[in-house]
């Protein structure tokens, strides 16, 4: 089998979207440095002991325990005092979309510094992160690779979201959907309908201002929000993908995996293995969302109906959507008098009982 490239491998997805599966499958190559979540804002004040803690046993967020630190392969990339070489928080959210065609030096040398550390190595480096569908144009005009989207059920991934509730309050993945909204442009139509506005200050504090603000909002709110960021980045990430993966089909349909990694190992040299993929179960339960009805007015809110529809790449995010969120038959009074009937012989048959 031939080397793999030493051009940078980039998987971009959203939160609770398998990246953390598929980047695991990377890091199980010898050949690969996969560095986890390489914008996440904990890069700036990262430490060896917090590398340490940093595991899927404590994480609470469902991974596969392999045992060892997520951040493992930032180690040799820390200063002195703490952090990794070149990163700024700023990058974490501040450039979620980012154009192609802006200039930022600062992450462009942070991206290097990432890159060149794998290849000193002899090694591919492979970048997986949450933070960069909306910027994925810009990585490839600048480093080029290839670029791997991966895609789910919104209704699934939102509800990840939300199982992941210790209380009734917002998640750190639900507040920033707000975050991101709030301040993407192209979102502001989507952001006034949920009364977001651009927060001030650092990150931190901006989380922190939408959770005081947010943190009693309804479910429906919290889902809209993240339907509006989840369209507006697939928009922007699937024209400039090289693959796209079905991360509901991965673990359902073992000749699906197979196909998409033999299509990694072409464009990349890569050999994964999926076969240990499984699909998790649909979330249980019903929530006070309508979300068909949100779904449709936070794209019409968007204007982003003619984009969903016409011909190309993002005709796959448009039938995720639809199949997410199917067309209710209507209601005829017929319909009605049925459900009234058998609502009632179901009672009258549990009362005699």
């Amino acid at each position: 089998m031939p080397r793999p490239s030493s051009a940078p491998i980039f998987v971009h997805s959203g939160w609770r979207c398998s990246s953390t599966y598929v980047w695991h499958r990377f890091r199980a190559v010898p050949e690969v440095t996969a560095y986890y979540e390489p914008w996440h804002e904990q890069l700036a004040r990262l430490t060896p002991e917090w590398i340490e803690r940093e595991r899927p046993a404590t994480s609470g967020l469902r991974h596969p325990n392999e045992g060892r630190p997520y951040l493992s392969e930032f180690a040799g990339l820390l200063k002195p005092g703490g952090g990794v070489r070149a990163f700024e928080t700023r990058l974490a959210l501040d450039g979620y979309f980012l154009p192609a065609e802006q200039e930022d030096p600062g992450q462009a040398a942070y991206v290097e510094t990432v890159i060149a550390a794998a290849r000193r190595e002899d090694r591919t480096p492979v970048l997986a992160c949450c933070r960069t569908l909306g910027r994925i144009g810009w990585l490839r005009r600048r480093f080029g690779g290839t670029h791997i989207v991966l895609i789910r059920d919104p209704v699934q991934q939102w509800r990840s979201f939300y199982s992941l509730r210790k209380r009734p309050r917002p998640t750190y993945f639900e507040l920033c959907q707000y975050v991101i909204l709030s301040e993407a442009a192209g979102g502001e139509a989507g952001a006034r309908r949920l009364g977001l506005a651009a927060g001030k200050g650092e990150l931190a504090d901006r989380i922190q201002a939408v959770r005081r603000r947010l943190k009693r909002a309804p479910a429906r709110v919290s889902f809209a929000a993240f339907l509006a960021v989840y369209v507006l980045s697939y928009v922007a990430a699937l024209p400039r993908a090289d693959l796209v993966i079905d991360v509901d089909r991965l673990g359902a349909d073992p000749e699906y995996a197979r196909t998409m990694a033999t299509a990694i190992e072409v464009l990349t040299g890569v050999r994964l293995d999926f076969s240990d993929c499984r699909t998790p179960a649909p979330h249980a339960g019903r929530l006070p969302v309508d979300y068909r009805k949100e779904a449709v007015a936070m794209i019409e809110a968007l204007d982003l109906s003619a984009t969903l529809t016409a011909p190309g790449p993002v005709q796959t995010l448009y039938r995720k959507l639809v199949r997410a969120l199917p067309e209710r038959e209507r209601a005829t009074p017929w319909a009605r008098m049925l459900a009234l009937w058998r609502g009632r012989g179901a009672r009258l048959g549990a009362a005699r009982a």
